[in-house]
C-alpha cells in the first residue's frame, strides 16, 4: 500500500510520526505514531489516532481542520497532542500531498 510519512514534534518535544495513506475504500486517511514506544508496536512507533484527511482539512462537514487550532490526539495521555505550530506543519502536508497519494494509487 501507498503511503507518505513525515514527523512532527509538539511544543514539549514529543515526535510523532505521520502516515497518509488510503483505506480500501480508497479514503486518505491520516495517522499520528509515538515515536518514542516502538518496541512491541510499529516501526513508526505506538499508533495514537486515525483521522480522515478531509476531517483533518476541514472539508468533510465534521470541523473547521487543523488550519487554526491543535488537535488532542488521545485525552488519557496528557502528552499525545499537537499544539497549533505543529498542527499547521499537517495541514500544509496533507494538503500538498493528497493528490499525490492518490495519483499514485491509479
Amino acid at each position: 500500500m501507498n503511503q507518505i510519512k513525515t514527523n512532527v514534534t509538539n511544543d514539549i518535544g514529543i515526535n510523532f510520526n505521520v502516515i497518509l495513506k488510503n483505506d480500501k475504500e480508497s479514503k486518505t486517511k491520516v495517522t499520528f505514531y509515538d515515536s518514542r514506544y516502538k518496541e512491541n508496536f510499529t516501526k513508526y512507533g505506538q499508533p495514537v489516532a486515525t483521522y480522515y484527511a478531509d476531517t483533518l482539512l476541514g472539508i468533510d462537514g465534521y470541523g473547521t481542520g487543523l488550519n487554526n487550532s491543535g488537535l488532542n490526539l488521545y485525552g488519557g495521555v496528557a502528552d499525545w497532542y499537537i499544539d497549533q505550530k505543529a498542527a499547521l506543519k499537517i495541514y500544509k502536508w496533507i494538503n500538498k500531498n493528497k493528490s499525490k497519494l492518490k495519483e499514485r494509487n491509479h
